[in-house]
């Protein structure tokens, strides 16, 4: 399935599913996070030119919420799921208005393809702005938190806290911690906000719906307050615990 739109200014746009390791492809060399994880790329769609059917110029990419078991909403379908716009990407070359076309297609074509989908829902990055996009494709908005990202002042990589904290990825905690230890990292904080487009009335999200946020962009440094007796504890163990997983392995 897909779906044809005539536009005035983008000429005739195409969207359509298109595979996975493509979406992949598109995020990881286009998205300004440069990252994939493995909960995305459930359902993705392209964008394309109707003169270029084959030349992918945009992707959305849905996949699962980071925390696929949370109980931040009810339904009367037993099954019901939320999913997540995780990643959205649109080349240059078609301008602001596509991405309020691609968003606004794709839905349509998620809707169809899962009954069970009741909602979608996407954070926009305050380092960008506040999610204007998503205001223009008529998703209800649900406030903000912080989120906490450290810069790697040798290498600029800018990293998700959760890579600090998560000791169930073992080499990206040790790698990322023996760096903090050493000062390798300076911590900032943006805002997140949170929005979600219903697919029917309902769906009742746990929060409160808000007003749209005033214009906001930006970032604020921040000083994080960790326990580095812990941090080495768990560097120790996780070390040994690698060890002996190798020889086993041997």
């Amino acid at each position: 399935m897909e779906i044809v739109k005539r536009t005035k200014n983008l000429g005739t746009l195409i969207i359509k599913p298109v595979d996975k390791n493509l979406a992949k492809e598109l995020i990881v060399n286009n998205h300004y996070s440069h990252k994939w994880v493995s909960n995305f790329g459930v359902y993705n769609y392209g964008i394309f030119k109707e003169e270029e059917p084959d030349n992918c110029l945009g992707v959305a990419s849905y996949g699962y919420m980071k925390n696929v078991n949370a109980k931040i909403f009810t339904h009367p379908n037993p099954n019901a799921w939320m999913i997540e716009l995780n990643r959205m990407w649109i080349d240059d070359c078609l301008g602001h208005n596509a991405e309020t076309i691609l968003i606004g297609a794709s839905l349509r074509l998620l809707k169809n393809e899962n009954k069970d989908i009741v909602a979608v829902q996407s954070f926009a990055d305050g380092r960008l702005g506040c999610g204007t996009i998503y205001k223009a494709s008529n998703f209800k908005y649900y406030g903000y938190h912080y989120t906490k990202f450290l810069k790697n002042k040798r290498t600029g990589e800018v990293t998700h806290e959760q890579t600090f904290t998560n000791t169930t990825y073992c080499s990206s905690y040790l790698r990322a911690n023996i760096s903090y230890l050493i000062g390798d990292y300076e911590t900032f904080q943006v805002k997140t906000y949170r929005y979600i487009y219903p697919f029917c009335k309902r769906f009742k999200f746990k929060g409160k719906e808000k007003p749209y946020p005033e214009y906001d962009k930006g970032v604020e440094p921040v000083k994080w307050v960790r326990d580095c007796t812990k941090i080495k504890s768990n560097i120790v163990y996780l070390l040994n615990r690698l060890e002996t997983k190798n020889k086993l392995s041997d």
